[in-house]
């Protein structure tokens, strides 16, 4: 790598190409070993946000469940909030 590389001044027109994926690889892996915290998240998002947007269907439909207008709303609205930000962190 040459002396004169300053990766926080630098033209990418006159810099080699070479220096700038040199640098770049220098960087460190982050990941710090927490796989099954990774893993349990996944699995806690996917069983919140099921009951979520499941539980205004079942209390449209089932009797025995009936909850407040207010409730319903609540979690119908946060249920669609759920998809929609699914939607846009994919």
């Amino acid at each position: 790598m040459s002396a004169d590389f300053n990766p926080n001044n630098v033209d990418l027109d006159v810099v080699d190409p070479r220096d700038i994926v040199c640098y770049l690889e220098l960087g460190e892996n982050e990941y710090n070993g927490k796989l099954g915290a990774r893993i349990s998240a996944l699995f806690v998002i996917l069983v919140v946000s099921s009951a979520a947007t499941f539980f205004p269907v079942l209390a449209a439909r089932v009797k025995w469940l009936k909850v407040n207008i207010y409730v319903y709303l609540f979690a119908r609205y946060f249920g669609a909030g759920v998809i929609i930000a699914t939607a846009f962190i994919q």
